[in-house]
């Protein structure tokens, strides 16, 4: 296992990553992306949290982010591979002498970072709730390693279809449909609706799929194995398809 991660993660994935990172500081739209979405987050949250009277909470800063991830992150993703098609610059990319894998893995790691780097910056959030009243410390980092964890999942998805096509927005609305289906599997009015209608094993299965339902049992600081299995085996399963469709353009190119 350790031999899979080191080949995966190799000077060529992280030469990858660093030319993908460095190229979001260099964009103005990560900048835009960056400032619109910390300050929409920000605000709602604040608006909430920082209120006299009301209890040095969280809750509403991680009830609104995975809402910012749904709206914001397809937006982001939809250029990753589609831009690289209609510029050409993909195929110049894949005829470097790195293996497919270690590109799409080098890509998502620097979106990942780069959010990483973005929600590093809200941490302002919590030390001033922490400075004004009692912040269970623990839990709050656990769901930002949640939301992390769950801004990955979305990430590979949308991965996923901006390779499927070079039109951006095509990209971006099949994103958004799908994360939007695989978001409300999560949500447990959505699943108490479905469990009504459908026999309950079918209702079990299509919550089991989606993201969100495992964001909620590591942001209630509930940390099982399981959880982190789950986002592992669905950021591999959808970067593994992106590197089928690619090898497909590859070859059909060779």
């Amino acid at each position: 296992m350790s031999n899979v991660i080191t080949s995966l993660w190799g000077r060529e994935t992280r030469v990858i990553f660093r030319r993908e990172l460095k190229s979001y500081f260099l964009s103005p739209i990560a900048y835009v992306f960056g400032g619109l979405f910390l300050t929409v987050l920000l605000f709602l949250s604040a608006k909430t949290s920082l209120v006299h009277g009301a209890p040095a909470t969280m809750q509403p800063f991680f009830l609104y982010l995975p809402w910012l991830f749904l709206i914001f992150l397809p937006g982001l993703t939809m250029r990753l591979w589609a831009e690289e098609r209609k510029l050409g610059t993909i195929e110049l990319l894949l005829t470097f002498p790195v293996r497919t894998s270690q590109v799409v893995l080098g890509k998502f790691g620097a979106v990942v970072a780069y959010l990483g780097f973005i929600l590093l910056l809200t941490l302002g959030l919590p030390l001033t709730l922490g400075a004004y009243g009692s912040i269970d410390w623990p839990p709050v980092l656990g769901q930002y390693v949640a939301s992390l964890m769950f801004a990955g999942s979305f990430v590979a998805v949308g991965m996923f279809w901006s390779s499927m096509t070079r039109d951006q927005i095509v990209a971006l609305l099949a994103s958004i449909v799908s994360l939007s289906v695989l978001f409300l599997l999560g949500n447990p009015s959505v699943i108490e609706f479905f469990g009504s209608n459908l026999p309950l094993w079918c209702a079990g299965l299509l919550n089991g799929i989606s993201p969100y339902k495992y964001f909620l049992s590591i942001a209630r600081g509930v940390f099982d194995t399981r959880d982190f299995i789950y986002f592992t085996c669905f950021c591999g399963f959808f970067l593994y398809a992106n590197v089928l469709v690619l090898k497909a353009r590859r070859e059909s190119k060779g």
